[in-house]
């Protein structure tokens, strides 16, 4: 008893303190799980397929026959899904920083490579970054600069040699050898700063450079005289089909924001062509629209549309900030219209073939179009509605 009355305020405090401890842990993990939820939800909102079937059901094991997916979800949930993500049409879908791919369209951020000893098959300490500098090199005047750096245990920079290197074209699990690039640390040709053990490797694609490419590197770093090989992927696509020439209008349009944008093509085709939406004020990321269609040779007027109800939603009025226009030629050897042509269009698409990659990169535009002001009351708080959702809807409601 006398312990307990001698030493039972120190208890209580230490009671306290391992009670807050375990609190802090438990909300930290609560708000970790609210952070992923929110991401996930996020990341489907902004996907323009129907996150309900096919292979983009965001982890819903969907066979893709439109039926209860493999994981056991009920058609009622499947049709909660569905309506939330169908308040905004495929072409037009709300997004934030969280979406990192949409909002930095041409960055690629590679993950750095953890250093293992051969011997033992333990980590090293040491960390290397091999990091394009954009996604993809766009025409036969543009540069692919990727950047290499190796760091110790204390994230301190060490030396690094370059004992060989080579760029491939990937094609159908074949690597075929490439111009070469040139690389150095001595503040030229890309690279920032003279000898901070940050190398830049600066490569230009010739004609044939079309497709997925991979730089890989032979190198020997550290005061130990580690040696490793590294690989970084980007893609290359040294024809440009079209590009965006900077002439851009907007309007409201059946209760949505409308923005044109002139295109010049040179390569007639089908193109799938996007663009991002922000708030002038604060920078918020608002929408992205897609435009799918035929564009001719010569100049095109391209419509994006920015659906009314998502800008009702974020409640923002304008002028906002059009920007990150890109997007590709498709260059399959299928036609669409093949699927209309039974057994003969089936006979077509099981014998169609290609040498080349699926798209042509259309060379983007990375400033901004700021569009008139709008109040935001002025577009339509509707949700979006089309023959393909109601008999969606209706398919969903049959596996009840």
């Amino acid at each position: 008893m006398d312990l307990i009355r001698r030493y039972g305020v120190y208890l209580a405090v230490v009671i306290l303190v391992v009670i807050g401890l375990i609190f802090f842990l438990i909300k930290d993990n609560v708000g970790s799980d609210q952070d992923a939820r929110e991401k996930a939800r996020q990341e489907r909102m902004a996907s323009n397929s129907d996150p309900t079937q096919g292979d983009d059901s965001s982890g819903s094991g969907s066979d893709g026959s439109g039926g209860v997916p493999d994981d056991g979800a009920t058609p009622e949930y499947i049709l909660e899904k569905y309506l939330e993500w169908a308040e905004y049409p495929p072409f037009s879908r709300p997004m934030s920083i969280l979406n990192h791919d949409l909002a930095f369209p041409f960055i690629i951020e590679t993950s750095p490579d953890y250093s293992i000893d051969p011997k033992t098959n333990e980590a090293t300490g040491y960390v290397c970054l091999f990091q394009p500098k954009t996604w993809a090199v766009i025409g036969n005047k543009d540069m692919m600069y990727v950047t290499l750096e190796c760091r110790d245990k204390a994230r301190n920079r060490v030396k690094v040699s370059i004992d060989s290197h080579q760029v491939f074209k990937e094609w159908e699990g074949q690597r075929y050898g490439v111009v070469s690039a040139s690389v150095n640390d001595n503040g030229t040709d890309g690279d920032q700063t003279r000898g901070d053990n940050i190398f830049t490797f600066s490569w230009k694609p010739q004609k044939a450079d079309w497709g997925q490419m991979s730089l890989v590197a032979e190198i020997t770093y550290g005061p130990e005289n580690l040696k490793t090989t590294l690989t970084s992927s980007f893609f290359s696509s040294p024809s440009i089909p079209a590009e965006f020439n900077g002439v851009f209008s907007d309007s409201l349009q059946d209760g949505s924001l409308i923005v044109r944008a002139v295109v010049n093509v040179y390569r007639k085709g089908k193109y799938h062509l996007e663009a991002n939406l922000k708030d002038e004020k604060n920078g918020e990321y608002i929408a992205y629209a897609v435009y799918d269609g035929d564009l001719v040779s010569g100049s095109n007027e391209v419509e994006f549309t920015f659906f009314g109800k998502i800008l009702r939603d974020k409640d923002l009025d304008g002028p906002y900030l059009a920007t990150s226009f890109r997007g590709h030629r498709v260059n399959l050897p299928i036609d669409p219209e093949w699927f209309n042509q039974g057994a003969e269009g089936l006979r077509k698409i099981q014998a169609a073939k290609t040498t080349e990659p699926d798209r042509e990169l259309v060379l983007p535009y990375k400033d901004e179009y700021k569009t008139k002001y709008y109040k935001v009351e002025s577009f339509s708080n509707a949700a979006w509605d089309s023959a393909d959702k109601q008999n969606r809807i209706r398919q969903i409601k049959a596996l009840q």
